[in-house]
């Protein structure tokens, strides 16, 4: 992330009036709420829209949260001592989970931009713009929040990221995983500073004051920038995305109207961020039962009071598409917290989220994830091992003794040492009358066993019992080798959507950040030019020194952004690499490759034109790995060193001639001779 050109630490400058706010009188502070505003006509037609969408996906809402609990397995209604707060025997669910993402999503993939416009040479930008692109997005945390968007497209259908650029808190649309910077605490000055002048909150002036001047002197001596900017990922939950109920296909989202985002947030924190008293907001809490640990469940119950800044409220920002604005407001209100706007440097695509399916069903919004497919076989299986291990506890060994058999004798017969000698009085009966050994209910392992439900899960998932470590039944190599190709092939179907994905969010983030970084903000990155020495042109001079620039950042329009370049992911790049199979691709390919580099060097050197192989050396290498760069094996000639008058082998001079002896007529052949 960039840093603006500001002092590293906030001082009065920095914040004009708010030291000497914190220090005067409630009357003479310059901070104050603004007037609520009257109600807007669209603003209620919009939470009309957003009632409607939080009906249409209720059930689905529901939905994710019952997928998280079967995924989790705690049970938060039982003692969390006792055997039965985890309900699950074996979370075969969780466990299938863990296995799969590793084969998905295990490293960051490799980019590769490509640039489209033949009016000018783009290589240096390409290296510029991916080496740039690469970096901000391993600073946003991008593997961080892709793994938990494929962890939820595995349980609750699909996964949402927002991806944006932070500048400056109060005009960026909201952002989740903020850079740290001061400007939060900003806000909370400004807030407490407008607190002092509410007539509301006079009966609390004085603990106001008291917090202000600690918030105040902390600022002073934190080390914090006072506004940083960068790319930033947000992850969100599901169910805090409303899509448009119009939407038939989830791949036809980015197509929809409108989106909109639901933000759980302080009544204090959106109070200092947007300047009004939000009292009329619906107060939310957390609708999970207690403990659970469930955060942003969220249902509306009353207004908030106006002495309570810690309850929750919900600010939702709307994008429209038609209209290309971006509403802002806090549900219960019927006017905007913020006039609408429209982004000024976003990317090609309008809506800045990005939505990660596991199973796309056509004609249908909701796929069923990877907790659907499965719940009821792991029941089975849970329900199957659980009553074997009933079955089990009744087969306890014991005895079986007549009634009138003296307590003695059984003392003596179960109280028994190794080798000892048992003298029992059976009083003339049989021994095999008096004790006998206690028979239970036999087991029959075809009842309790799990093949069934165990070959219906590798359908289902495509997970062999080899994939999740464990080996319930032998198999020969082929066998091995051909199950491994199938979980390979459904494997790969989901990483292929990964990649699509991921491949929309870096040409979205490549595409922002040719919009907001400078050429200087750049040069902080990639370095100052570097320098080279060149032979001369001139015979007899000495080398020359030269700059060579060590990026290309070009100031572009937008459509010229958007039409010059072009950023792919390299497949197969995300998934966890497999060095045994690398080895052996690599073994295979350089007796191929090595004699067409050889046979290119020597073309070279003769002048002769090399694009032909050139050609068959790039596609050779993509044949055997897409992943490698086939230019960097390609023989570059080096410029040679201008040769002086009268030097062996110069123009004009035949090789073994003694200097300045002219060349016979017959040594050089006429032109077409």
């Amino acid at each position: 992330m960039f840093m603006q050109n500001q002092p590293e630490q906030p001082t009065e400058a920095a914040m004009p009036g708010m030291v000497e706010a914190a220090t005067t009188a409630p009357t003479e502070a310059t901070q104050q709420y603004k007037p609520e505003p009257e109600a807007d006509k669209l603003a209620q037609q919009w939470n009309k829209r957003l009632a409607a969408a939080r009906k249409h996906w209720e059930k689905f809402h529901k939905r994710v949260k019952h997928n998280r609990k079967v995924v989790a397995g705690f049970d938060w209604t039982k003692d969390p001592d006792s055997d039965d707060f985890y309900k699950l025997r074996a979370n075969l669910i969780h466990g299938t989970i863990t296995a799969i993402l590793p084969n998905i999503y295990a490293r960051n993939p490799e980019m590769s931009v490509t640039g489209l416009y033949q009016g000018r040479p783009l290589k240096l930008f390409c290296e510029t713009l991916q080496t740039v692109t690469n970096r901000e997005l391993d600073k946003a945390k991008l593997k961080k929040r892709a793994k938990s968007t494929v962890r939820a497209a595995l349980t609750v259908s699909f996964g949402v990221v927002k991806v944006l650029y932070q500048r400056d808190i109060k005009q960026d649309p909201v952002i989740l995983a903020r850079i740290n910077d001061t400007q939060d605490n900003l806000q909370r000055v400004e807030k407490l500073l407008m607190d002092l002048n509410d007539p509301d909150q006079r009966a609390e002036q004085e603990a106001t004051r008291a917090e202000l001047q600690e918030q105040m002197r902390a600022m002073q001596e934190q080390a914090e920038v006072v506004a940083a900017e960068g790319l930033v990922i947000d992850r969100l939950l599901t169910e805090q995305i409303l899509l448009d109920p119009t939407l038939a296909e989830l791949q036809d989202y980015e197509d929809s109207d409108w989106m909109a985002q639901i933000i759980p947030m302080k009544k204090s924190l959106a109070e200092s961020q947007y300047g009004y008293k939000l009292d009329k907001a619906k107060r939310y809490k957390d609708s999970s039962e207690g403990g659970r640990n469930e955060s942003n469940r969220l249902m509306a119950i009353d207004n908030a009071s106006a002495g309570d800044d810690d309850c929750q409220i919900a600010v939702i920002e709307i994008w429209d598409k038609r209209s290309q604005t971006v509403y802002t407001i806090a549900e219960g209100c019927d006017w905007w917290l913020r006039a609408p706007y429209t982004p000024s440097r976003a990317g090609d695509r309008w809506f800045p989220y990005f939505i990660l399916p596991f199973q796309l069903v056509d004609g249908n919004v909701v796929g069923p994830s990877l907790v659907d497919l499965t719940e009821k076989l792991q029941v089975e299986h849970n329900t199957t091992r659980d009553d074997f291990n009933a079955h089990r506890e009744l087969a306890k060994p014991g005895w079986i003794a007549s009634s009138d058999t003296n307590e003695k004798t059984l003392r003596r017969h179960t109280d028994a040492v190794l080798g000892e000698v048992i003298l029992v009085d059976t009083e003339g009966k049989p021994l095999n009358q008096v004790i006998i050994p206690r028979q239970h209910p036999p087991i029959d392992p075809q009842v309790y066993d799990t093949s069934a439900a165990r070959y219906d899960w590798e359908q289902v998932t495509g997970m062999q019992d080899a994939a999740r470590s464990s080996v319930v039944q032998a198999k020969t190599a082929t066998e091995a080798n051909i199950q491994q190709q199938a979980l390979s092939g459904r494997v790969s179907e989901f990483r292929d959507q990964v990649e699509d994905f991921l491949q929309e969010i870096s040409q979205y983030a490549a595409q922002v950040l040719l919009q907001e970084l400078t050429p200087q903000q750049v040069e902080r990155m990639m370095g100052p030019p570097k320098e080279e020495v060149i032979p001369s042109p001139i015979p007899g001079m000495p080398p020359q020194s030269v700059q060579v620039p060590a990026f290309d950042w070009p100031q572009l329009s937008r459509d010229e952004i958007f039409e010059m370049i072009e950023l792919k992911i390299r497949a197969g790049t995300t998934g966890a690499p497999d060095k045994l199979d690398q080895q052996d691709t690599w073994i295979k390919m350089i007796p191929v490759i090595q004699p067409l580099i050889l046979q290119i060097m020597q073309m070279k050197g003769m002048g002769v034109d090399t694009a032909p192989l050139e050609a068959l050396l790039r596609e050779t290498v993509a044949r055997f790995d897409d992943k490698l760069d086939a230019d960097q094996f390609i023989p570059q000639a080096k410029a040679m060193p201008a040769m002086q008058p009268g030097m062996p082998g110069a123009p004009g001079q035949p090789q073994g001639m003694p200097p300045g002896q002219p060349p016979q007529a017959h040594a050089v052949p006429p032109q077409g001779a």
